[in-house]
């Protein structure tokens, strides 16, 4: 039998995973070409990172590759001496947070292997390129390369994950070539020219933020490290049980990979401020039963695949200008070991967290350094502050995907693939087929993973990722066999 012509544009964690589970799934032979330019497949831009303060924001058995397997990656963490090798990977609660670099090259390794291992006729390859334009001559994709390569297609999937890091107003263009300023702080080894005695700000106050900090505070950096977000939101800890106390009689595990619409909701009309105090009246009541908050918000979490889609447009931009933020806060959890080091320094004085706005950035002080000018969010009272090195870390932003990859602009010139009507990410229907100019599903074009945020609202993590895949693969295979 024929293999059928499976190609991937991008090779992070979405697109090891789909080719994990469709090399797993298939009953025919199938042949999969990823395009990455990078060396490892599976890594992707989170983890790639090489910094061992760099770590995974949930325990390792949340991190399931294929909900069949669940316990492959306790079992390859075992087998390859990571728990001996990384003394700090342990919280208070014995539960394992990996450094993400370790995450990673589990993902290689388990790619190798199940690409040696496949059933007669199928085949898996890495092509260290970047894909940069498509046709369709005959009904099938024909993918170019930028290094001239031609990939033929029965099945396209987009993988591209999330975009790199970019600054954002009032940062301008041109800031973005300034020594002092990092605009992308995910790139290997971008902390390493900060001197100790260096002023630092830090934009953003997230989950990479927390990371950078606790390299910097690693590095013994001397001076004090100031972190600013407009809202001066930080990551929420784990439940008390993951921390180190007892677990309580019916917490949830982890992940639930096919859950029901939580009960709290069911009756609820479809606007994010009924949902927002259906929840928090869910969480006051957790509380008050003994259970941690973290049980109530995750049950919407992983459902939001099954309630976000039925949301108004006008009600999703609602969430995303005004709750994001917070959901965010709440969703992606600090490693203790990471907040608990930052939190430490913190009060000696050597960290310093705020809730501002950042009006203006002159490169070009007096003094050789970079003069900020930001008001206090909270008494709007103005500030000018100086520093040698401003760090980066307002997040990922899923719509710069669309605005600077060549491919995907090529796949909409052709009318084959459009922008989700929230702008972040692209339309797609619900088995991830990319929507057409003229809404129309393509099934031999599917997007996975961050790029349909905008449709199913928090594809954003391996196990929800994972789930997606599982989830689409049935109609994948319909698609393939046809």
């Amino acid at each position: 039998m024929q293999s059928r012509r499976v190609v991937i544009v991008g090779g992070g964690f979405s697109a090891a995973c789909f080719a994990l589970q469709l090399l797993r799934a298939a009953t025919f032979p199938v042949a999969i070409s990823i395009i990455e330019p990078r060396e490892h497949l599976g890594r992707g831009l989170a983890y790639s990172a090489a910094d061992a303060d760099h770590r995974l924001n949930a325990p390792l058995e949340g991190h399931v590759i294929d909900p069949d397997r669940p316990g492959e990656l306790r079992e390859w963490v075992e087998g390859a001496g990571v728990l001996h090798s990384d003394e700090k990977c342990r919280s208070g609660g014995g539960h394992v947070f990996l450094r993400r670099r370790d995450f990673g090259a589990f993902l290689t390794d388990l790619l190798r292997r199940e690409a040696s291992h496949a059933r007669p006729g199928s085949s898996m390859e890495h092509v260290r390129d970047l894909a940069v334009a498509v046709s369709r001559p005959d009904g099938a994709y024909r993918v170019v390369t930028s290094g001239g390569r031609r990939l033929e297609a029965d099945l396209l999937v987009l993988a591209t994950g999330n975009p790199e890091p970019s600054l954002r107003p009032p940062f301008l263009p041109e800031h973005a070539g300034h020594p002092g300023i990092i605009a992308n702080p995910l790139e290997p080894g971008c902390l390493e020219a900060i001197p100790a005695d260096a002023r630092v700000l830090v934009v953003g106050s997230g989950l990479t933020a927390l990371d950078i900090v606790s390299t910097l505070l690693r590095r013994e950096h001397r001076a004090e490290l100031l972190v600013v977000s407009r809202r001066g939101l930080r990551p929420r800890p784990h439940a008390p049980h993951i921390l180190g106390a007892a677990a309580p009689k019916g917490h949830r595990p982890p992940v639930v990979f096919d859950p029901p619409v939580p009960a709290f909701l069911r009756d609820e009309p479809l606007r994010i401020r009924a949902w927002s105090k259906a929840l928090r009246r869910e969480m006051r009541r957790c509380s008050a039963a003994g259970l941690p908050w973290q049980d109530s918000f995750d049950a919407l979490r992983d459902a939001v695949f099954k309630i976000w889609p039925q949301l108004p447009v006008e009600e999703k931009n609602r969430f995303l200008r005004r709750l994001r933020v917070y959901y965010d806060a709440h969703r992606f959890r600090c490693p203790p070991m990471n907040d608990a080091g930052v939190r430490r320094a913190e009060s000696s004085g050597r960290v310093r967290f705020a809730a501002a706005t950042l009006l203006a950035v002159h490169p070009s002080a007096p003094d050789g350094g970079i003069r900020v000018e930001m008001k206090d969010t909270r008494s709007g009272e103005p500030a000018v502050r100086h520093f040698d090195w401003v760090v980066n870390c307002t997040g990922l932003d899923p719509g710069a995907g669309w605005r600077f990859n060549p491919f995907l602009n090529a796949l909409a010139d052709h009318g084959w693939l459009r922008l989700d009507p929230t702008g972040i990410g692209l339309h797609v229907g619900s088995h991830c087929e990319a929507l057409d100019a003229a809404g129309n599903p393509q099934p031999t074009l599917r997007a996975i993973g961050p790029p349909t945020a905008g449709v199913f609202g928090d594809p954003l993590g391996v196990p929800f990722i994972s789930g997606q895949i599982r989830r689409i693969l049935p109609d994948v295979l319909r698609t393939l066999d046809c």
